[in-house]
């Protein structure tokens, strides 16, 4: 084990989330993660070199950051991950993999799903509205904002806090009214 390796990426110089933001994150941040970062600063939600933030690039860098997550993890080559079992069983059997069990339970582990990607045929795609990764973005953002209040910190926890800086936002000002995702 070496020692721990700090650094910024997913830096772009982009004003908003779109093809150029994707691009500059996915590549920095799979750099430096393939280069051994073990901690990747400022990887969501960063835009215009970090001037700018967007709730809905935090949704989409949580994808670019899983992907890369996954790449890092590599691929294990084991006796039974090179599964030659399973290889002659299909090819003597069915004839393709997908309805084989080790198919469907590594489907499960050594892919990664992302959220807010796209992986409909184009009708169902226009279908759910024909919207591009950056508007389901913004409306999984909106979501999260209107639906999600953090509980880490205890009540009591929360009101020392509040007396230590004299925060005089009520705390349930700050909570969430849960809200249908569309408004």
């Amino acid at each position: 084990m070496g020692l721990p390796l700090y650094n910024s990426s997913a830096l772009s110089d982009s004003k908003v989330p779109d093809i150029q933001a994707g691009y500059e994150k996915g590549m920095s941040s799979a750099t430096a993660a393939l280069a051994g970062a073990n901690f990747i600063h400022h990887s969501a939600g960063m835009l215009e070199s970090l001037l700018t933030v967007a709730y809905e690039q935090y949704v989409i860098d949580d994808d670019i950051n899983g992907s890369v997550m996954r790449m890092v993890r590599g691929i294990e080559v084991t006796d039974e991950t090179l599964a030659v079992d399973v290889i002659h069983d299909v090819c003597t059997g069915e004839g393709h993999f997908l309805g084989h069990p080790q198919t469907l339970s590594l489907m499960n582990s050594d892919y990664y799903y992302p959220h807010t990607a796209d992986r409909n045929t184009r009708d169902n795609w226009e279908l759910a509205g024909a919207l591009d990764m950056r508007e389901r973005a913004k409306r999984r953002a909106r979501e999260l904002l209107n639906t999600q209040w953090p509980t880490h910190l205890s009540d009591d926890v929360d009101a020392r806090l509040r007396a230590e800086f004299e925060i005089l936002l009520p705390r349930e000002v700050m909570k969430p009214r849960i809200k249908a995702a569309a408004e």
